[in-house]
Order: structure tokens, then sequence, then C-alpha cells
């Protein structure tokens, strides 16, 4: 645009030049006897207006020129102001991100009197994992099985209600602090989806996978298991809900699929869920 302008004032600037060059002459030539040639002086000003003219239509190519380069300034700034909003972003997501990770570390699962610790607790959960599908099974039998795979689950998960609490409660401040990022930003929704996604990614399916089981065992238990049930396995009722509390919103925002559509609703439950500390 700068380069636009600055060739019409060019090709301005040369014509007037070539008519300050050529009027003399014609002035000349049409003037040339000294009955006529009085009028020349007068004549000969129209040059002062060619010049001025000039003079006028570089200052308003200077302007145009100065305010293209004021927009593409701004648009400069805008730019360099939103990346250094990511770049902190991104920052303050890796710190959760290592909380999180830091937390799952130190989750420590004992069973049998073998303990297992950081992925190898991880790793020995997601092997007691029992998957029930509902496909050609009668209800019955379909709630016998989940049945029998939330009893199993417990008898692991209970003895060790008081680590799977205190990873759950570090594991959702992390996750709380990634939402307040999500919900407060002004970035665009590829951009939150993407932050999103980065988070999520590093923690790994697999950690991700031994947060959504307790959570839904948690959930299930009082549909699947009677009283009979608890007391015959020597169970307590709703052990992990307190754990479940933290867990379950973790597994809501991880399952969560924002989009422009259902932002501000999303935003306006947390900021309600938050009361004061939004």
């Amino acid at each position: 645009m700068k380069d636009n302008y600055l060739s019409y004032f060019i090709k301005i600037a040369a014509i007037l030049v070539i008519i300050s060059l050529v009027f003399p002459f014609a002035v000349n030539y049409f003037f040339s006897n000294w009955e006529t040639s009085g009028t020349f002086g007068d004549t000969f000003g129209a040059l002062n207006a060619l010049f001025s003219g000039l003079a006028l239509s570089g200052v308003i190519v200077t302007i145009l020129i100065q305010k293209r380069e004021l927009h593409l300034q701004q648009i400069e700034m805008q730019e360099t102001r939103k990346e250094f909003l990511m770049n902190r972003t991104t920052n303050l997501i890796y710190t959760q991100l290592d909380r999180f990770e830091k937390a799952l570390s130190e989750l420590v699962i004992t069973h049998n009197t073998i303990e297992y610790k950081g992925n190898d607790a991880i790793s020995f959960l997601i092997e007691n994992k029992e998957l029930v599908l509902k496909y050609e099974k009668t209800d019955e039998q379909y709630k016998e099985e989940m049945k029998q795979s939330i009893i199993k689950l417990l008898n692991i998960y209970s003895p060790n209600k008081s680590q799977i609490e205190k990873f759950a409660h570090n594991a959702y401040n992390s996750v709380e602090v990634l939402k307040r990022l999500v919900y407060k930003s002004n970035l665009d929704i590829e951009e939150i989806n993407d932050l999103k996604k980065l988070f999520f990614d590093n923690i790994g399916f697999v950690n991700m996978q031994v947060v959504e089981m307790i959570s839904e065992v948690s959930e299930n238990e009082l549909e699947f298991l009677t009283t009979e049930d608890y007391i015959k396995n020597g169970l307590d009722v709703g052990k992990l809900h307190r754990a479940n509390i933290f867990l379950k919103s973790i597994k809501d925002f991880y399952q969560l699929n924002l989009t422009s559509d259902n932002f501000t609703e999303h935003k306006n439950k947390w900021i309600h869920n938050c009361g004061d500390q939004a």
C-alpha cells in the first residue's frame, strides 16, 4: 500500500514537472511579440499553482502513508500482545501439568502387602480394570457382572482411600487452574481447545483412564450394590465419595468439548461454582 501511494505521487510529480518544463515554451510561443508578452508574467503564475498542487499532493500522500503505517503498527501490537498471552498461558499450563504429574508420581497403592507407587500404581490399577459390556447379555447378567467388577475394585480402592483422596485433591487443583486459564483468557475457541488438549495429552490417556475408572466406580456402586453386598464383602458405603467430588470434576472437564456455542454457558457454570473465587 505504501508503494502504491509513492508510485502515485511520483507519477503526479512527473506530470507536473513535464508541464512546468513545457509551459514556458508554450507561453513563449503564444506570447512571442512584445505586444502580448506583458501577460507572460501573469500567466507564469500558473506554475505556482501547479507546484502548490504538487506540494499538497505530497502532504496528502505522506498522511496516507503514515495512516497506513499506524494501522499496521496497531495490528502488529495486537498480534504481539496475543502472542505474549498465548506464551504466558502455555507456560502456566506446563506448570500445572508438572503439579498433576507430581501428584501421579506420589500416588501409592497397597494391595496384599505389596506397595505400588507412581507409574507402577497406575499400571496396577489399569491391570485390575474389568471392562463389562452389556452387549448380548440379559439385564440380570449385566448387573451381576457389574456388581462383581465394582466389588473387586472397591476392595482395592477402599484400603487406599487416603492416598486416592490426596491424589484426587492435588490433581483437581491443577485442573482448576487450567479451567481458570481457559475461561478467563481472551483466546479464540480453537486456541483454547488446543491448550486444553495439550494439557490432557501430556497427562496421558492411561492416567486419565484411572481417573475415569475410580470416578465411575464411586458413581455406580450405589446402583449395583445392595446393603447385603456391602456387609458380605466388608465394604463401607460411599467410601470414595469425597475423592470423587474432585475426580468427577476432572473427568467432566476432560470429556468436555468446548465450542463457540457452548463456551459462555460452561464459563457461567464455572463462575457460579467458584463464587467469589472466580
